[in-house]
């Protein structure tokens, strides 16, 4: 909304703009001359992954631009392999969106059958409810963010196994980065964000509980993928 008036105000300054979610369900983004009009005008377009470029180009009558490119979000590299306890953790919205309804039912049964292990919740979600109890699964609020990495570091294994199409997929890329064997699904550019062989094709919480538990089961395995 922002873009689009400075556009029409035709103000003298070079204009780059960074599309960091679906550029269709953007107010002044959606259709197809309101595309047109943005790639038209500004000097330069970045996206967080190929997959919003692509569905920002859906539907115009040309599918690249040179004033088009993709950016992705980036971490600092760890120096040493970090410290890990026997810990689960899930960051983000508590939402079905984000498959927190999955990843709940499928936590407590891990843990019901591997008591030495925990798992930890990050986030919250005014919208919608959920009672997920277990004396090893602790819930936090909101945190910031050094905290979460802090998290990501100690933790052996991180789920992020959202329904709706990731723009990007930050908390994968980071997880994975701090060490963690990350589960994920293959929503929008989720894909994107590191080569990833824990990858949920079908969006359930037997096959999450099946993944997690052959990942514990099989601890040189699961040492193998934090690595890499």
């Amino acid at each position: 909304e922002s873009l689009i008036y400075l556009l029409q105000k035709k103000i003298k300054s070079k204009i780059i703009f960074i599309y960091h979610n679906n550029p269709q369900d953007l107010r002044y983004s959606k259709t197809v001359k309101e595309r047109l009009f943005i790639v038209n005008n500004c000097d330069q377009i970045y996206f967080v992954s190929k997959w919003v470029m692509k569905k920002f180009f859906e539907g115009l009558p040309f599918t690249y631009k040179n004033n088009c490119e993709v950016l992705y979000p980036s971490i600092s590299k760890l120096n040493n392999f970090p410290n890990k306890n026997k810990t689960i953790i899930f960051t983000g919205k508590l939402n079905s969106s984000k498959g927190y309804d999955l990843f709940g039912k499928a936590v407590i049964d891990i843990l019901n059958i591997f008591p030495s292990w925990n798992a930890i919740a990050i986030g919250n979600e005014k919208r919608e409810k959920y009672n997920f109890r277990h004396k090893n699964l602790k819930i936090y609020d909101w945190m910031p963010h050094r905290k979460i990495i802090e998290f990501y570091k100690k933790s052996s294994i991180s789920v992020v196994c959202s329904k709706w199409q990731e723009p990007f997929g930050r908390t994968a890329m980071e997880s994975a980065a701090c060490g963690c064997a990350t589960i994920t699904s293959d929503k929008g550019g989720l894909s994107e964000t590191f080569k990833n062989n824990l990858v949920l094709h079908e969006l359930n919480s037997k096959n999450l509980y099946n993944l997690m538990r052959k990942i514990i089961s099989d601890n040189k395995l699961l040492k193998k993928i934090q690595k890499n």
